[in-house]
């Protein structure tokens, strides 16, 4: 693992990120990297599970997610870069960054 200047440990795969915090954070498994997801037309991405007090991501692009919603009709759990799934009356909010 590779140390930057203040001395934080970063993975090898998280190395090329410029966001050191993210990839502390992805380091230590504090964070979940979403830029393996499928995504939604509108460009949402798709998630398999939800896991509470993590933090979201999308490493690629180096954004951080803002919200994460299931849908009340189909129970589809999406996450956005932005906080579109709070107090909207079609998701219940899981995760509100």
């Amino acid at each position: 693992m590779k140390k930057d200047s203040m001395s934080r440990t970063i993975a090898p795969v998280w190395k090329r990120l410029s966001n050191l915090r993210m990839a502390e954070k992805l380091t230590s498994g504090e964070c979940i990297d979403l830029s393996h997801c499928k995504k939604t037309k509108e460009g949402d991405y798709i998630l398999t599970q939800f896991t509470e007090r993590a933090d979201y991501c999308d490493a690629d692009t180096e954004s951080w997610i803002w919200s994460i919603g299931c849908n009340n009709k189909t129970g589809k759990i999406l996450a956005s870069t932005s906080a579109k799934f709070y107090d909207n009356p079609s998701f219940v909010c899981l995760w509100l960054r």
